[in-house]
């Protein structure tokens, strides 16, 4: 499925610059609004466009502010500082097959008490100019709505929402890596402007079932735990088997910890993602799956399965 006939991945026009940013150069508010996209205009370029312009606005609305810029004696205004950067709280988001996700991405800005603009996107490709291959803007952009609140002195909070449906946005060759483009404009003499703030991970929701029988059984006869990985295709939005991965066989007693004991690569063809291993009953013992991800699926651990030997 090409980018063009994708859902649309923004519906923003600008990143609104605040009242009092566009007070400060001296601006009627909405002077800089850049223009709507034009109808169906929804892929990734278009996105990135839309992002660019808005940055292009708040470099124009700082340019315009009444020079010269108070800036704080000691020199600490000279640079607008971005830090913090989170996604989700920390560094991956997981999506399943239906519903709609909400990732959250947070930094902070500091180094002037005027912010003229800060905006975050993300993106997937090796590089904007020829190898771009998603670039999503985000809920607050889309409807004209300020992401960054004055917390201190010259240091702003700054949050933005997007929300990703699978069924639409994306194809199973999106998991893995993506970035953050972030700008962030004050009246500090460097600004910050960069592709990759952070990279952060989008992931295809896992589960690992655990099934150990036959239950209750007899000492000395034959266990089979069998458990199937398995992870969201995007394309055709049901669960898959994870062929090849290793999986390990975590054992513990009724009243002990787990640990591992053995580890093993998961089925392929009618076997898709299933493993099965047998242990010999002496003593009531639990036994589960475990999972430890990759950069495209996330760690996963089955529910353990205690069996009661007789």
């Amino acid at each position: 499925m090409s980018q063009h006939s994708r859902k649309k991945l923004t519906t923003g026009k600008k990143v609104t610059l605040g009242v009092s940013a566009f007070a400060a150069a001296g601006l009627a508010v909405g002077l800089l609004v850049t223009p709507s996209a034009t109808a169906g205009e929804t892929d990734a370029a278009e996105a990135l466009k839309q992002s660019k312009s808005a940055a292009a606005d708040a470099a124009e609305a700082k340019a315009a502010a009444p020079k010269p810029r108070t800036l704080a004696a000691d020199g600490t205004g000279d640079v607008t500082v971005v830090s913090g950067i989170t996604v989700n709280g920390g560094n991956s988001a997981r999506v399943g097959t239906t519903n709609t996700q909400t990732i959250t991405v947070k930094w902070t800005v500091s180094g002037g008490s005027t912010l003229y603009g800060s905006h975050a996107a993300i993106w997937r490709g090796t590089d904007q100019d020829t190898g771009l291959k998603q670039f999503m803007n985000s809920e607050e952009f889309g409807s004209d709505t300020d992401p960054c609140v004055q917390s201190a002195d010259g240091t702003f909070a700054c949050t933005e929402t997007f929300k990703i449906d699978p069924r639409y946005d994306l194809k199973n060759e999106d998991a893995g890596a993506w970035k953050i483009d972030l700008y962030a404009i004050t009246e500090a003499t460097t600004d910050v402007d960069t592709e990759n703030a952070k990279t952060w991970y989008l992931q295809r929701w896992s589960r690992l079932s655990n099934n150990a029988s036959p239950e209750p059984v007899a000492k000395g006869k034959t266990i089979t735990i069998t458990g199937k990985l398995e992870r969201a295709n995007w394309e055709t939005h049901k669960y898959a088997g994870y062929t090849q991965q290793t999986v390990r066989l975590q054992e513990r007693s009724l009243t002990g910890s787990y640990a591992t004991t053995s580890s093993h690569v998961t089925g392929t063809g009618s076997l898709a993602g299933v493993e099965k291993q047998t242990r010999t009953a002496t003593a009531d013992r639990c036994y589960r799956y475990k999972f430890e991800g990759t950069t495209t699926t996330p760690a996963v651990t089955a529910t353990g399965d205690c069996v009661d030997v007789r």
